[in-house]
């Protein structure tokens, strides 16, 4: 007796082949999308944290440029060109020691003698000021200036500070220093560097650079200085370019590499309410 023949279904060869090649196809381009995807969703986190930080930056620096404070020194002609003869070549960290009233400021470094009280109310004699933290009146000097290495002054010793050397780059970010007048001008007349740097503080790793631009009513300068000019600007136009910072453990991403994101550019400009107006005969 012939058993019967039993016929076993399954695939040929090439319809395998053709399986495998679809799914692949189907993977790569699910990868693909999924990727794609990511890139956009990174992104735009990396310009959401960007536009926080900046609308962080802008209203701090809004706030202390309006509390600036300046009262017009009423001079003679000889003694207004004998007095800007002898301060035309200060230096920043020479006009914090020096300087009492207004602004004092470059295209990178800006310094401003503000009116603010105390948070907790409390206030100090001012000569038992040993703290940055302490105050022994309303006035403030708040200074603006990015933390680099190879920089000058307070600058380079802020951006040498070891919890800073993760940032690769020469500037380190934004720096604030902040504190009561009386104390932070005998600190830096004297010399005393640790004072300074306890009242510095990074406040902003994301920006790579910042300048500042001061308005006289008809063009913009570099530089103003208020006790020589027995002056303040009409406004401060700030601008702010903004970076990303890598997470942890990884490396800045390269012009051209999948995820690169420019550095972005903000601008403020801050109206000076202290400002007189310009009436000079070459405005009219």
């Amino acid at each position: 007796m012939m058993g019967r023949r039993i016929h076993r279904s399954g695939f040929t060869l090439i319809e395998v082949m053709l399986s495998v090649g679809l799914t692949t196809l189907l993977m790569a381009g699910l990868y693909t999308a999924m990727n794609i995807y990511w890139m956009a969703s990174v992104e735009s986190y990396d310009e959401v944290n960007r536009a926080q930080v900046a609308r962080a930056l802008m209203r701090a620096l809004s706030s202390d440029i309006r509390s600036c404070t300046f009262v017009e020194q009423e001079m003679s002609d000889e003694e207004d060109e004998d007095y800007e003869d002898s301060s035309s070549g200060s230096a920043t960290d020479d006009a914090l020691g020096t300087y009492t009233n207004g602004l004092f400021g470059t295209d990178k470094d800006l310094v401003l003698y503000i009116s603010r009280p105390s948070g907790s109310g409390t206030y100090i004699n001012a000569q038992t000021l040993i703290d940055p933290l302490d105050r022994s009146s309303d006035a403030m000097i708040i200074r603006y200036l990015l933390a680099e290495d190879g920089g000058s002054g307070l600058s380079s010793q802020i951006a040498s500070d070891p919890d800073y050397q993760e940032i690769e780059e020469n500037v380190k970010g934004l720096a604030r220093m902040s504190g009561d007048q009386v104390g932070l001008s005998t600190a830096i007349a004297s010399g005393d560097v640790e004072m300074q740097l306890l009242a510095s503080e990074l406040i902003a790793q994301e920006v790579m650079d910042i300048s500042f631009e001061y308005y006289n009513g008809v063009e913009y300068l570099t530089e103003w200085d208020s006790t020589v000019l027995n002056a303040m600007p009409n406004a401060i136009r700030v601008t702010l370019t903004i970076r990303t910072i890598p997470d942890e453990g990884d490396q800045p991403l390269e012009e051209g590499e999948p995820g690169y994101l420019a550095p972005s550019t903000h601008i403020l400009v801050v109206p000076m309410s202290t400002a007189r107006p310009y009436i000079e005969e070459t405005a009219i």
